[in-house]
């Protein structure tokens, strides 16, 4: 799934009061940017990263994808978004300054050729330039008023004081503003509002700044602008896996088959399970303890690991909570994976669905329930210095398989998370959603108008008690195979 880095949560919180950030929530409120919410995102974005030292990813092709949604790797010579906002955004800051923040003591600024911005302190009457940035926030600074009007500072019914007169600067400000009843226009409003106390509610001004932020760019907004192109990659994979004109089967593995063909020793094809044959083929007469496991037969196992990998998968952003089908391996029907998505989750013993797509990968499980042949992984078309096959003879290591393949009719796609055992499947899992483990795999595989190539993944783990550790990759094959 798609997790958010320390680093991202670092920032958001050390920026919350960094002046430079609080000049730019002003900015995006205020009626120079319009109704715009591109253009919001567009400023917020590049500060973002500005301040927390993360220049290199303010480039026009990551301002493309992450602002206005293009996909990954789009041609920006013939997409020209970026560059026709930046032109209206840069126009739109010089005309915030020259009005409604003709009294801002920091300046921003987007300079021509380029998109990081630039801050800078407002120069005082005769002075040069200073490049200082300036550490009060907004809420901390009193409304300047110009010179005559500082000079009256008697309490006359014709000389009100500086204070009574800040408030009618405010007064008028808000009058003039065009935003009542649009969300950005509330942020505005309620920051000008609070201005007009003294600066012992500087602290409040903060808190429901906070909160109208929050409630104005929502916590996966913020998520997906400060992703990092790990992370991005990963999202991209689940959006292809998960999508709202399509349901998406997740499918966890049937432990009471596997401990029923381990006691047996017959393994269950495909359409013996799904005809559910393989439980009327056990000689009851023979063997006193065929009624029980007839009864495991029929039972709904399934492991604690499959259970928290479909858990991990229901939290991720880019789910669509009423397409997502949760589904016992008995249960699932060929119909579901011919135009559906599918994650399959679980050894070909435990879940035979993984059969239908053996014939697609170079990676296939070989399970024998005899000692005479080795158990494991067969690599089919091995390259050079590549083994024939990956299993387990000891105790002390395990091998797991990630696969993601087009659906039987080529419509949609499956995932297959598998390992050839509890602690195989594990390590999968672990890799699975760990975006800078799979970074390099999903770079290569990346298709130019977006979505990825078929790609296969051999990992391998230490295995201590039945858990994965460490889990890396041992093999990859790109491409249909």
């Amino acid at each position: 799934m798609g997790e958010s880095s320390p680093r991202s949560d670092a920032s958001t919180h050390n920026r919350t009061n960094d002046p430079r950030w609080q000049l730019a929530l002003r900015i995006a409120a205020s009626s120079s940017l319009g109704r715009s919410r591109l253009m919001v995102d567009f400023l917020l974005y590049v500060v973002d990263r500005h301040i927390n030292d993360r220049s290199d990813e303010i480039t026009e092709q990551q301002i493309g994808v992450l602002v206005f949604g293009r996909p990954e790797g789009y041609d920006t010579n013939e997409d020209n978004i970026v560059r026709s906002y930046a032109r209206n955004l840069r126009k739109r800051i010089e005309e915030y300054f020259a009005k409604e923040g003709a009294e801002e003591s920091l300046l921003l600024e987007i300079p021509r050729g380029g998109y990081a911005p630039i801050f800078s302190s407002k120069p005082a009457a005769g002075s040069l330039a200073s490049s200082e940035p300036v550490e009060a926030s907004y809420a901390d600074k009193p409304l300047i008023l110009n010179k005559d009007e500082a000079a009256n500072t008697s309490d006359s019914p014709d000389n009100p004081t500086v204070e009574k007169q800040a408030e009618q600067k405010v007064e008028q400000h808000s009058e003039r503003s065009f935003f009542s009843g649009t969300a950005t226009g509330w942020l505005h409003k309620v920051a000008e509002a609070v201005r007009r106390r003294s600066a012992s509610v500087a602290l409040a001004t903060g808190l429901i700044l906070g909160v109208l932020v929050s409630s104005l760019f929502p916590k996966t907004w913020l998520k997906r602008i400060m992703a990092s192109p790990a992370e991005i990659a990963s999202k991209n994979l689940w959006s292809q896996l998960f999508s709202s004109k399509s349901d998406t089967f997740i499918v966890p593995s049937d432990d009471g088959l596997i401990i029923m063909q381990r006691l047996t020793e017959r393994p269950v094809p495909l359409a013996s399970y799904l005809n559910g044959s393989y439980r009327n083929q056990i000689r009851t007469d023979s063997d006193p303890g065929a009624a029980e496991l007839l009864k495991l037969g029929g039972r709904r196992y399934t492991s604690v690991v499959d259970l928290d990998l479909a858990s991990r998968l229901a939290q991720l952003s880019e789910v669509v909570p009423q397409r997502m089908v949760i589904r016992f391996a008995r249960d699932l029907r060929m119909d579901d994976l011919r135009d559906g998505n599918a994650i399959l989750i679980g050894s070909i013993e435990a879940n035979p669905w993984i059969e239908l797509f053996q014939p697609q990968l170079n990676f296939r499980f070989s399970i024998h329930a005899d000692n005479d042949q080795p158990s494991g992984i067969v690599n089919v078309h091995p390259r050079p210095n590549e083994g024939l096959i990956y299993g387990t003879p000891g105790q002390d290591h395990t091998y797991g398989l990630i696969a993601y393949l087009p659906n039987l009719n080529s419509t949609g796609h499956v995932l297959i998370v598998a390992g050839l055992n509890t602690a195989g499947t594990q390590a999968a899992e672990a890799f699975l959603l760990t975006p800078s483990l799979m970074d390099p795999t999903l770079q290569r595989a990346r298709l130019p108008g977006g979505g990825f190539q078929p790609f296969e993944l051999l990992i391998g783990a230490g295995a201590v008690a039945a858990n994965a550790s460490a889990p890396q990759i041992v093999l990859e094959r790109i491409g249909p195979s």
